[in-house]
C-alpha cells in the first residue's frame, strides 16, 4: 500500500516548465519525504537519481520524478521568478483520488516543492498529507 502511494505521489511532481528559468540538463538527485496525519509511524525519505535531458526541458518535464503522470492532472499551473505552484488530482489504488495543492521554488539546479493533499474517500483512515520534493543537480547524464 504504501509502495503504491509513493509511486502515486511521485507521479504528481511530473510539472510543465511553462515561462520559468530554464532549468540545467543532467543528473538530479531528487528526494521525497511524506507526512501523514494520523499515521503512527512515518515513512522514510525515498532518494533517487533522474537524468533530466535537454528535451525534458523543452517539452516542460524538467521537474519530472517519474514518468508515469498518466492518472494524475496539474491544474492552475503559476510560475514566476522564481516559484511555482499547481492543483493536482491522482486516482490510486481502489478508485480513491488525491487532491491537493503544491507550491514551492526552483532554479537553474533544483527546487523544492511542497505537497498538501487529502486522500477521497479516507485511505485507511488516512485523510490528509503533506510530501516535501527536492531536486539538485550532481552534474552530466552519465
Amino acid at each position: 500500500m504504501r509502495i503504491l502511494l509513493s509511486a502515486a505521489l511521485l507521479s504528481l511532481s511530473t510539472l510543465p516548465a511553462a515561462a520559468a528559468p530554464v532549468m540545467q540538463p543532467g543528473l538530479y538527485d531528487i528526494s521525497l519525504q511524506m507526512v501523514m496525519k494520523g499515521m503512527p509511524i512515518q515513512m522514510p525519505v525515498m532518494t533517487f537519481r533522474h537524468c533530466i535531458t535537454a528535451q525534458d526541458v523543452a517539452d516542460g518535464k524538467a521537474y519530472a520524478s517519474s514518468q508515469n503522470s498518466k492518472d494524475c492532472t496539474i491544474s492552475n499551473l503559476k510560475q514566476g521568478g522564481n516559484a511555482v505552484s499547481y492543483d493536482f488530482s491522482c486516482t490510486v489504488e481502489g478508485g480513491r483520488r488525491m487532491v491537493g495543492h503544491s507550491s514551492g521554488t526552483f532554479n537553474a539546479t533544483g527546487y523544492d516543492i511542497m505537497m498538501n493533499g487529502r486522500f477521497e474517500p479516507a485511505m485507511e483512515g488516512l485523510t490528509e498529507f503533506n510530501q516535501k520534493m527536492g531536486g539538485r543537480r550532481l552534474g552530466a547524464c552519465k
